[in-house]
C-alpha cells in the first residue's frame, strides 16, 4: 500500500506560541467576552487544506506518478527526501538568515555530503545511486560552488573530450580530485563567443598551447565557482595555429587549464582569480574573474573529440561546423527542465497559501474546528461558521495562479519532449556521426531556453505578488527562489540574442519552402520530384523541417473567416497558434528579401524576436497536447486524471491567447466575437478547476525540504511557522540592537520618567 500522499516533512509548527502568562483572575475574567468573540471567527488553516483536498475530483498520487515516471520512481522521490531531511548536514534551519560566507560554506558541505549519501542509500536498495545523487541536488535547491563541476565541466569533457581524455579526467572530476569551472563569459563578451579576446597559442616546438588575457576586456567574468572553489577550468579561448608561415584564427574552441594548487589552492603561475562580490541573488556561489599571462598548457589539454590540432600544428576541424555544440545544447535543454520545476515551486507556494489565506469579504459558510490552540493536528469539522473569503476564491486570484499551474505541467512535457530530442541527436551523432538533427535541435533549444526561463522568472514574481505582504519576506521563499533563478534569463546566451537563432532557422525553412514549391510550380508536381535538378540543401531542410516542430511552415495559409470560435478544440487552438506564428515569420521573411541571414535579424530585430516567441508558443502548445493526447491514448491514468489533464491543457492554450490576442485579431483570424469566446471559456474553465486546485499542487510531489517555505509547506500551517522562524532568527538571540551601547543607551537612559538631570 503507498504512503499517505503528500507525505510532507515540514516539522510541527504549533510550540511556537509562548506558554500563557500567569494573570490575576479579574483581568482573566474581563478579557474572557474578547477572546471568545475572536476565537469564534478563528478557523486552522490546516483545516481549510485538508477540506481543499478532499475536493479533488481526482487521485493527487496518480497525477504524481505520471509526472514523475512511475510510481517507483515517486516512491524513490520519497524515500531520498526522507532521508535528506534526517541527515543533519542538510539541513536548511536558519538558511534565510545567514551571511554569505556562512551561506557558502553550508552549500558547500551539503554538496560534498551528497555523494556518501546516495551511495549510503544505494546500498541500503533504495536505488540506483547516479539518481539518487541528482535527486538530492534538486533538493538542496541552491546553486553552490560546485554546480558548474556538476553542470558545465563534465559534460563539456564527456561531450568534447577524446577516449583518452575522458578516461583521464572523468575518474579526477567524480572523485573530486579536480574541481572544475567552465570560463566562457568575459569582461566585454558574453553571447557572441566568436568575439572573445582570450587566445590559445599553439607554440609547435614546445608542443604547448599558449593561454593569455591580451585585453582588459578578456578577463573572464562571471563563471560559477571559478572565485574560490575551483582548481580547473574549461577555457574558450581563440585557437591561433601558424599555416603557411601566417598566423591563421580558428575561432572559440575548449581547453583544461589548472588555475588553483592542489597543493594550497592558490592560484597557478600566470593566472589571477578571485571572486566578483555579492549579487542581486545567487550568492553562495562565488562567481569569480580570470586572467592568465602567458600560461602554457600541454596540447592535449584542447579538447580534441570534434577538431584537433596535431603535432606539427596542423588544424584539423570537425566534421560539422557547429558539432561542438552540443554541450551547450545540453545545458540549454537543462534550463528547459529547470523551468518546469521552478515554476512549479513559485506556484505550489503561492497556490497553498491562497487556499489558506483568508481577506476580507465573508465567504460561504463552511464547517471548521473548534479552535484548540494545543492541538498539533486539526480536527474532524463540527460546527458551521461565516469566515472571511478565502483568497483563491477570489477571481482574479485564480486567473493569475491557475494558468502559471497550467504552464508548469505544459513546461514539464515540453521539457521531456526537449530531452529526449537532444539524447536521440546524442546518440545519432555518436553512432552514425549524424548531425542533420542539429539545427533544428540547436534553434527549439535557443528559443525554448529564452522562452521558458522569461515566463518562469515573470511567474516567480506574480506568484510572490499573489501572496500580499508574506510574500515580500525570505520566509516565503520566493526572494532566493527569484534571486537564484533569474539569471537564468542572461546565462548561456541572452534571451534576445537566442531567439535571434531560432529565427535564423526559421527563415532558412521558410526560404527553403519557396525554393521547393517554386520547383514543385515549375515541374507540375504536387510532390516533391526528388530526381529533379533542386537545391540539395533546400531539400534537405525541408525534409527535415517536415518531421520536427517547424513542420507548421511548410502548410498553406489559414484563410480567414468571419466569426471563428475556439472552444476547448485542442486542434483548433493549435491551428491559432501556427496562424499566428506563420504569419509574422513569413512577413518578416518578405521584408527580409534576399538579404543574408545576419542583415535580416539586424534590420528587423523586433519582429524576428516576437515570431521567434511565437514559434514557442506553438511548440509548448503542440508539446503538451501530445503529451496528454498520449496518456489519454495509452491509459496510463484513470479518466478522471485525464479529464483534468485536458482541463489543464485548454486553460494554457486559451489563457495565453488571452495574453497576446493581438496577434490573433490583427489579421482578423479571431473576431471580437471569438476574442469574448476565448474569455467565456477561460472563466468556465477556472471555476472547474477550483475543487482541484491543491491536488494539482500536490501532484507535483515537491518535498517540504525543497521548498523551505513557510507559505508553502504541505500542512497548511502557515501562521503558526511564520512565528516560529522569526522567533528563531539571530537578530532576535538578544533584545538590544547592534550599536545599542554607543548609539541608542544614553539617549533612550534620558527618557527615563524621575531620573536626574544633574
Amino acid at each position: 500500500m503507498p504512503p499517505p500522499f503528500p507525505n510532507g516533512g515540514a516539522p510541527q509548527a504549533r510550540d511556537a506560541l509562548p506558554p500563557p502568562r500567569d494573570v490575576d483572575q479579574r483581568t482573566r475574567d474581563l478579557q474572557a467576552p474578547s477572546t471568545k468573540l475572536i476565537v469564534a471567527s478563528e478557523v486552522d488553516p490546516r483545516a481549510d487544506l485538508r477540506r481543499e483536498r478532499s475536493t479533488a475530483t481526482f487521485p493527487a498520487r496518480e497525477l504524481a506518478a505520471l509526472l514523475a515516471g512511475g510510481e517507483d520512481k515517486l516512491t524513490l522521490r520519497e524515500k531520498v527526501g526522507d532521508a535528506v531531511r534526517g541527515t543533519e548536514v542538510f539541513s536548511k534551519k536558519g538558511k534565510y538568515f545567514m551571511e554569505r560566507a556562512d551561506l557558502y560554506r553550508t552549500t558547500l558541505e551539503k554538496y560534498l555530503a551528497l555523494p556518501k549519501l546516495a551511495s549510503d542509500l544505494q546500498k541500503r536498495g533504495v536505488g540506483d545511486a547516479m539518481q539518487i545523487a541528482r535527486i538530492i541536488r534538486e533538493m538542496i535547491d541552491e546553486p553552490g560552488g560546485l554546480d558548474l563541476h556538476l553542470g558545465m565541466f563534465i559534460p563539456t569533457i564527456q561531450g568534447q573530450g577524446t577516449k583518452e581524455q575522458q578516461a583521464y579526467w572523468m575518474p579526477r572530476c567524480l572523485k573530486l580530485k579536480v574541481i572544475g569551472t567552465y570560463a566562457q563569459t568575459e569582461l566585454g563578451h558574453g553571447t557572441y563567443i566568436r568575439g572573445l579576446e582570450t587566445t590559445a597559442t599553439f607554440d609547435a616546438l614546445t608542443q604547448q598551447f599558449i593561454i593569455h588575457s591580451p585585453t582588459l576586456t578578456s578577463t573572464k567574468w562571471w563563471p560559477g565557482g571559478m572565485g574560490k572553489t575551483s582548481t580547473h577550468a574549461i577555457v574558450m579561448a581563440r585557437l591561433l595555429v601558424t599555416e603557411n608561415n601566417k598566423l591563421m584564427d580558428k575561432g572559440p574552441h575548449a581547453f583544461v587549464v589548472q588555475i588553483r594548487s592542489n597543493e594550497n589552492h592558490e592560484t597557478m603561475p600566470g593566472v589571477t582569480a578571485g571572486d566578483i562580490g555579492p549579487k542581486m541573488g545567487y550568492n553562495a556561489v562565488d562567481n569569480g574573474f580570470l586572467r592568465f599571462d602567458h600560461v602554457r598548457v600541454n596540447r592535449n589539454a584542447m579538447m580534441m573529440k570534434h577538431s584537433q590540432v596535431d603535432e606539427n600544428g596542423v588544424y584539423h576541424p570537425p566534421p560539422v561546423a557547429k558539432a561542438a555544440y552540443g554541450t551547450m545544447v545540453f545545458v540549454r535543454s537543462d534550463i528547459v527542465m529547470n523551468a518546469a520545476l521552478y515554476m512549479k515551486k513559485a506556484v505550489v507556494i503561492a497556490t497553498r497559501y491562497n487556499l489558506v489565506r483568508r481577506q476580507s469579504n465573508p465567504g460561504s459558510g463552511v464547517q471548521v474546528p473548534a479552535p484548540d490552540s494545543t492541538s498539533t493536528t486539526p480536527k474532524t469539522p463540527s460546527k458551521t461558521q461565516q469566515l472571511e473569503a478565502q483568497v483563491i476564491d477570489y477571481q482574479h486570484s485564480q486567473r493569475s495562479l491557475f494558468p502559471i499551474l497550467a504552464k508548469a505541467f505544459a513546461f514539464h512535457c515540453t521539457s521531456d519532449y526537449m530531452r529526449r530530442m537532444y539524447f536521440e541527436y546524442e546518440k545519432q551523432s555518436r553512432t552514425r556521426q549524424d548531425f542533420s538533427a542539429l539545427p533544428e535541435l540547436h534553434a527549439t533549444s535557443s528559443g525554448l531556453k529564452a522562452y521558458c526561463s522569461w515566463a518562469t522568472k515573470d511567474a516567480i514574481e506574480l506568484c510572490r505578488l499573489c501572496c500580499g505582504g508574506q510574500g515580500f519576506m525570505a520566509l516565503a521563499g520566493f526572494g532566493t527562489t527569484f534571486g537564484n533563478y533569474a539569471p537564468n534569463a542572461t546565462y548561456e546566451g541572452d534571451n534576445n540574442v537566442l531567439c535571434l537563432q531560432t529565427s535564423r532557422y526559421l527563415l532558412k525553412v521558410t526560404r527553403a519552402a519557396e525554393v521547393v514549391a517554386r520547383h514543385q510550380r515549375h515541374t507540375g508536381s504536387g510532390t516533391l520530384d526528388t530526381s529533379a535538378s533542386i537545391d540539395a540543401s533546400a531539400q534537405q531542410m525541408v525534409t527535415a523541417a517536415a518531421e520536427g516542430a517547424a513542420r507548421y511552415l511548410l502548410e498553406p495559409p489559414t484563410k480567414n473567416v468571419k466569426h471563428r470560435r475556439i472552444g476547448r478544440d485542442l486542434d483548433s487552438m493549435l491551428a491559432a497558434y501556427a496562424h499566428a506564428a506563420r504569419r509574422q515569420i513569413f512577413a518578416a521573411a518578405r521584408r527580409a528579401g534576399s538579404l543574408p541571414a545576419d542583415q535580416a535579424m539586424q534590420r528587423d530585430m523586433v519582429a524576428w524576436i516576437k515570431a521567434a516567441k511565437a514559434h514557442c508558443a506553438y511548440v509548448v502548445l503542440w508539446t503538451f497536447k501530445e503529451a496528454v493526447s498520449e496518456v489519454r491514448q495509452k491509459k496510463y491514468v484513470g479518466r478522471s486524471t485525464q479529464a483534468v489533464m485536458e482541463r489543464l491543457v485548454a486553460l494554457h492554450g486559451l489563457t495565453t491567447m488571452d495574453d497576446g490576442m493581438g496577434d490573433f485579431l490583427e489579421d482578423g483570424y479571431l473576431d471580437a466575437a471569438g476574442a469574448e469566446d476565448v474569455r467565456n471559456e477561460i472563466t468556465t474553465l477556472l471555476a472547474e478547476l477550483r475543487p482541484d486546485a491543491a491536488a494539482l499542487t500536490d501532484a507535483f510531489a515537491l518535498d517540504d525540504y525543497f521548498l523551505n517555505s513557510a507559505l508553502g509547506a504541505s500542512d497548511g500551517d502557515v501562521y503558526a511557522r511564520l512565528l516560529q522562524e522569526v522567533q528563531d532568527a539571530p537578530f532576535n538571540k538578544k533584545h538590544t540592537p547592534p550599536g545599542y551601547e554607543t548609539l541608542l543607551r544614553e539617549r533612550l537612559r534620558k527618557g527615563i520618567e524621575g531620573s536626574s538631570k544633574l
